[in-house]
């Protein structure tokens, strides 16, 4: 049976790192363009659609060729709001309009610019192409250790994890990720069932770093300008 692939592409208004960010310009267009770009191009994806609370994000996105079909409530567009149930709102919202049921639903967060077409695709197959994966989440590898990270006790330093203070070189360490934003694929049934994006079967979608950045700040926007000028 082939599945109904919807990906998802998230945007809302509000942001307290970098105000706008999703209406920014990089490389010559709004950022949500980049995302929806990619999910356009992407040929796992049977359906792609935006979901935002803002007008000038889904004007933007809809311009770029994206379909927007409603406006995402404002109590699933706050600091705080649930990533999932932004996914599940989507999924109801097509169900219940259109008919439409998904069977892979495939996130996709607006500020992470760099990732591409053929990025989704291979997380996608993936997942579709082995029934024990529930779940595929895009990661890069961390920049730096977390075994060597403390926490500040009091006014003193206390390792984050026991293991750092017993590794003198990074090769004693594991290599460890990090998940990079870009890409949450998962199966409808699962995400109603356990409610996270990371269910115990989740598989890991290995991207590398010039493709990672996710634009939280005026740095990574800067970081994605130049990335993206040298490709």
């Amino acid at each position: 049976m082939v599945a109904n692939v919807l990906g998802v592409v998230v945007a809302r208004g509000g942001s307290k790192g970098l105000a706008r960010k999703n209406v920014l310009q990089l490389g010559g267009k709004p950022l949500v363009a980049h995302t929806v770009a990619a999910a356009l191009g992407a040929r796992r994806l049977g359906r792609t659609i935006v979901s935002s609370d803002d007008p000038e994000i889904l004007a933007a996105a809809r311009a770029a060729g994206g379909v927007a079909p409603f406006v995402r409530p404002r109590e699933l567009a706050g600091d705080r709001s649930s990533t999932v149930d932004v996914g599940l709102h989507a999924l109801d919202w097509l169900e219940k309009h259109e008919r439409y049921a998904g069977d892979v639903l495939v996130l996709l967060p607006a500020t992470a610019p760099l990732r591409t077409a053929q990025h989704i695709d291979d997380a996608v197959a993936r997942l579709l192409d082995d029934d024990t994966i529930d779940a595929v989440v895009a990661v890069t590898e961390a920049e730096y250790p977390p075994w060597w990270m403390f926490v500040i006790d009091g006014d003193r330093l206390r390792w984050l994890f026991a293991e750092g203070a017993r590794a003198d070189h990074r090769q004693e360490l594991p290599r460890a990720f990090r998940p990079n934003g870009s890409i949450y694929a998962i199966r409808v049934s699962v995400l109603r069932r356990d409610r996270t994006y990371y269910p115990p079967s989740t598989a890991p979608y290995l991207m590398p770093r010039d493709s990672s950045v996710n634009v939280d700040s005026a740095d990574d926007l800067r970081l994605a300008e130049w990335l993206l000028a040298a490709r």
